[in-house]
């Protein structure tokens, strides 16, 4: 894709003082690109080159957006970050819900990812994904696989992307969830698969599934799966409860990236880590321009990502607490979550002195504010900060 005839038909595209960024859906990627590329594409000038700055900072819009399009959800899983059960108050109707995708369409965002609660809760879930598309916004989707029949798999066609939630292989499945509904998962992927829909396993990582990792991999290749993510346990919702007792250990911490490493190329499995881990990442000193490459960075709340309940409540990512406005209230505005995406500018020790701060940025907020009450402190879990706290105490 280096001139403007491999420029691909269905490419999207958003300008940003350094360049901008593009995506396709076939083959399905996002990236940011400099000035030079957009031109080379066949991009004009844009407005926003009007500046000498080129670096890559705050975005005029995230490129995506969690958004959870109900409470409600039948499961009620004890580790749950939303804290699912009941239908928010306020929660919006399909004109609402559209509305607000308008919203974020005429912002430029590329992707949508829609959850719970359980989203197959929402009847008008396939009329959301259906909008979503027509407005140019790609729908991916995360569900337990509870209630997906070989119908509802061909109409999940749709999404760009389906995740189903797996923490572990048999027995292991229910370690967070305190029950076993392993073969309504196992089954709800079987479904997908055979439906032709791009489908993968998002996998919550405590410390009692870390040594299940490695099963949770053979199973991915014998279902010819296109992803795991592994998403770290984190204090918010239910989870806050327990959190002391399932978060992973620092040992399993600085083991996590190897491991994921050499189970991924073993299997030839995508491993994914969700901004949180990237701490743990960061911590075996990979080369920062692989990571600029590949757009691995850690906390983007507020920039890159946002997330936002189903009464259109916006917070910087789906784990922080409320703006305490909605999307009706936000629109673009830069400075919206100004105290979250201005954090390096404070950062104390060791942050500061981190060689990964512009990309790990802290570590994970929500990790902070939920362990030490200020989410302006460095991750606590992050091995970089333990080995910094820990200096001449002898642990």
């Amino acid at each position: 894709m280096d001139n403007k005839k491999n420029k691909p038909a269905a490419m999207k595209y958003r300008f940003e003082n350094f360049g901008g960024i593009i995506s396709s859906q076939s083959p399905p990627f996002l990236a940011f690109v400099d000035r030079d590329y957009m031109r080379e594409l066949g991009l004009s000038q844009s407005p926003q080159w009007d500046t000498a700055d080129e670096s890559v900072g705050l975005l005029s819009a995230p490129t995506e957006v969690h958004f959870a399009i109900t409470n409600k959800c039948s499961v009620g899983c004890p580790h749950c970050y939303m804290g699912a059960g009941e239908k928010d108050p306020g929660q919006l109707d399909t004109d609402g819900i559209k509305r607000a995708l308008d919203i974020l369409a005429e912002m430029n965002v590329f992707h949508i990812a829609l959850g719970g609660g359980e989203a197959l809760e929402r009847g008008d879930l396939f009329e959301i994904a259906e909008y979503a598309r027509r407005k140019g916004l790609v729908p991916n989707l995360t569900v337990s696989g509870m209630g997906i029949t070989p119908d509802i798999a061909q109409k999940m066609k749709i999404f760009g992307q389906v995740n189903v939630s797996l923490d572990g292989i048999g027995d292991m499945y229910g370690v967070f969830r305190g029950k076993n509904m392993f073969a309504i998962a196992d089954q709800a992927l079987d479904l997908l698969i055979d439906a032709g829909v791009p489908a993968g396993i998002n996998c919550v990582v405590g410390r009692r599934n870390f040594d299940g990792t490695g099963e949770l991999f053979e199973y991915a290749q014998k279902k010819k799966l296109n992803e795991i993510e592994f998403l770290r346990f984190k204090p918010a919702g239910r989870a806050g409860g327990s959190y002391e007792k399932e978060r992973t250990t620092y040992e399993q911490n600085i083991s996590l990236t190897p491991m994921l490493a050499k189970l991924s190329a073993k299997y030839e499995i995508a491993a994914k880590i969700d901004c949180s881990f990237v701490p743990m990442f960061c911590y075996h000193n990979p080369p920062r321009k692989l990571l600029e490459s590949t757009a691995t960075y850690g906390c983007e709340a507020g920039n890159v990502l946002w997330g936002m309940r189903s009464d259109g409540s916006v917070s910087g990512c789906s784990f922080l607490k409320s703006s305490g406005l909605s999307i009706f209230e936000l629109g673009s505005d830069k400075n919206n979550f100004e105290k979250i995406t201005s954090w390096m500018q404070r950062a104390p020790q060791p942050c500061r002195s981190c060689e990964y701060l512009d990309i790990c940025k802290g570590g994970c907020h929500a990790v902070a504010e939920y362990v030490t009450g200020d989410p302006d402190r460095c991750d606590p879990e992050c091995p970089f900060v333990v080995e910094h706290n820990n200096k001449g105490t002898g642990k």
